[in-house]
């Protein structure tokens, strides 16, 4: 003889569980997916072609960047033509290039940190048919590190099977807590010999 009201008490706590850590989930990673910055546009333009190599490349975000951590690496025909730091100022980041930077194609890496600290990264490209104004400066320059490989996109990976991890130990102990020990009522059990 099956009592449904004792099945449906006991797994009313364990769904209730289930239903708010998947709420939990939901809402804290779409709380971290609007935190990281967002490109909105570059200039000069992705694939664009320019008349002459720009005085500097500038990217445009949806929020301001922190300076730790952001970077922007500007490689042209005749190598890295970055001078100097990114300059970040409200929610655009700027990096002046080479005087006499070549004509050719142009590719740009950047990141930069958002403002709960996590990395984001990409890259664009575009081609200049005419050199900057200007002198190459003869002295050899230091080469500057690319970006770090890891992206905004799998730190989120990340961040997801930790939480993944948290919510499923957080069932188990749920389950744990709520399982009582099953036992026959008296009436259905077995006579003894």
């Amino acid at each position: 003889m099956t009592r449904p009201h004792l099945v449906r008490a006991r797994w009313r706590p364990r769904a209730l569980a289930v239903v708010l850590a998947a709420a939990a989930l939901l809402v804290g990673s779409a709380t971290a997916a609007q935190a990281h910055n967002i490109l909105v546009g570059t200039s000069p333009a992705d694939g664009s072609t320019a008349k002459v190599v720009p005085a500097q490349v500038t990217l445009t975000f949806n929020e301001p960047a922190l300076a730790i951590g952001t970077e922007i690496i500007v490689t042209g025909p005749a190598g890295q033509e970055q001078n100097g730091a990114a300059v970040l100022v409200n929610n655009t980041v700027t990096e002046h290039l080479q005087p006499g930077s070549p004509a050719g194609p142009y590719a740009v890496l950047w990141r930069v940190t958002s403002a709960d600290g996590h990395p984001v990264s990409g890259k664009f490209s575009f081609t200049a048919t005419s050199p900057s104004p200007g002198q190459r400066p003869s002295a050899t320059r230091a080469t500057t590190s690319t970006p770090a490989s890891v992206s905004g996109q799998s730190a989120t990976l990340w961040w997801g099977m930790a939480a993944g991890v948290v919510v499923l130990l957080l069932l188990v102990v749920v389950f744990i807590r709520t399982r009582k020990p099953r036992t026959t009522p008296p009436d259905e059990r077995d006579p003894k010999s």
